[in-house]
């Protein structure tokens, strides 16, 4: 009788261990906050810009664009720059290209420097000259498009090959 009452003491603590460690490990909970943030890219493109009135040959028009971050991350910033009329391109001496841009010979013109929150480029270039003894000269615009991506801890390089 006493081995009966000690085996049903030793089944019933064997019973009350298994049915609390089987309530532990099904009710146990963990909580991990994951908070992430996430930031802006924007810029805007600024230019100094004087209408020439008539264009004539030797003709030398202000346009000095540059890039304006309004981001809240700093960004690599990149431009083109194109002709309305491939007549009229032909018509004017190559763009002079300021320093702190390189041509990437991709069609894009790189800011050599991460450009901060709030910053500036550079202007890419000044101006645009028509050549002397252009015979006729078509109306055209130049347009400026320029694109920015994040620098995170990429180099320039790996930033916009990341954005492929």
């Amino acid at each position: 009788m006493k081995n009966m009452i000690i085996a049903m003491l030793a089944g019933a603590l064997i019973l009350g261990v298994g049915a609390g460690v089987s309530y532990a490990y099904l009710t146990a909970q963990d909580d991990a906050a994951n908070n992430f943030g996430v930031s802006s890219v924007d810029i805007t493109i600024d230019e100094r810009f004087e209408p020439p009135g008539e264009v004539t040959p030797g003709n030398v028009i202000i346009k000095a664009p540059r890039i304006c971050s309004s981001s809240d991350i700093d960004c690599y910033v990149r431009a083109a720059v194109h002709f309305t009329d491939s007549d009229a391109k032909d018509c004017c001496d190559a763009l002079a290209i300021n320093p702190g841009w390189r041509d990437g010979e991709d069609g894009y013109y790189y800011w050599q420097e991460r450009l901060q929150p709030g910053g500036q480029t550079g202007t890419l270039f000044d101006r645009v000259t028509i050549k002397q003894g252009t015979d006729k000269i078509p109306p055209f615009d130049i347009l400026v498009y320029a694109e920015a991506v994040q620098c995170g801890n990429n180099t320039m390089k790996e930033a916009w090959e990341e954005t492929v």
